[in-house]
């Protein structure tokens, strides 16, 4: 049958098998390296892009540093002017400070509205501590909503006096100024909130302590409290007369190792009918007899727990 294929025919199939061949290359190779191609070109001209635009990033990104740096700076300044120094690395030396910092924000702001001549400040503040558990101390800002104030004066006292806010030894938002009466005898009145932002190291507050609960001093049997250990308090079957202090012998009671004393009982002495607690009960005109008072605080000639 081949011998009948003429030499035009076999130029034909040549023809029509190199073009099967051409395209199969073309869809199989020449093709999708093309559009590989073309996807390359579209990077490089992005990458392009980008690296032209990489020194005014650089500079952004110079400027963008140097305001970091500036708002560090006038934060540092703003906060020695208007923050209390309360370190929550330590939770303890923080709990005393946090302790101690109402009465002392209220002294400031009280001598601060004092100093408005132009107006009359009614009212006065009143801040209470946050907690006495130095585990649940506020951070990282604590948020006292100080109440509603009001001033008496003409319409512009009144908004001096407001704009003077910005001017408090504390961070202070006065919001909410309504008016009322006739100049110049009007009435202004605001609400006030005060935010106190504590700090710590590296912006981690301390580790929480493994018994904290209530003040210090306060708490345990009948004695001192503790935070993790301390001095526990008197054991039970001894007399605790009055208000003992730390290290102070007490009332009513020789010290442990102290030579007995006619009339006066000690440790472990027998139980007299009607002593509380397996207590003994001094004898009637005896050194504990007449002596009373509470735990803390003190009676008579007791003296009193220190004030933190």
């Amino acid at each position: 049958m081949l011998s009948k294929l003429t030499l035009q025919n076999v130029i034909v199939i040549g023809i029509v098998v190199a073009a099967v061949i051409a395209s199969g290359i073309f869809f199989v190779l020449i093709r999708p390296t093309q559009a590989e191609i073309k996807n390359l070109d579209t990077q490089i001209e992005a990458a392009s892009q980008r690296a032209a635009q990489l020194p005014q990033a650089k500079k952004q990104l110079e400027d963008a540093k140097k305001e970091v740096e500036q708002a560090r700076i006038k934060w540092a300044r703003y906060e020695r002017s208007k923050m209390p120094n309360i370190d929550m690395t330590d939770r303890l030396k923080a709990a005393l400070a946090y302790w101690k910092e109402p009465e002392r924000t209220a002294k400031l702001l009280q001598d601060f509205v004092s100093k408005s001549q132009d107006v009359i400040f009614l009212g006065g503040f009143a801040i209470g501590i946050p907690t006495t558990d130095p585990n649940q101390l506020p951070w990282p800002v604590w948020i006292v909503p100080l109440g509603t104030f009001q001033v008496q004066g003409d319409f512009e006292s009144i908004l001096r006096h407001v704009e003077r806010w910005n001017n408090a030894p504390r961070l202070v938002l006065v919001d909410g100024l309504q008016l009322s009466g006739v100049s110049p005898q009007l009435i202004g009145q605001y609400t006030a909130t005060l935010f106190i932002l504590p700090r710590a190291k590296d912006d981690r507050p301390g580790e929480m302590l493994p018994s904290a609960g209530g003040a210090p001093g306060m708490g345990g049997m009948a004695g001192m409290g503790r935070f993790g250990g301390g001095m526990p308090g008197p054991m039970m079957g001894a007399p605790m007369m009055g208000a003992p202090t730390m290290g102070a012998p007490m009332m009513g009671a020789p010290t442990m190792g102290a030579p007995r004393v006619p009339g006066v009982p000690t440790m472990g002495a027998p139980m007299m009918p009607g002593a509380p607690m397996g207590g003994s009960r001094p004898p009637m005109g005896g050194a504990g007899a007449g002596v009373t008072g509470p735990a803390l605080g003190g009676g008579a000639g007791v003296p009193g727990v220190e004030e933190y």
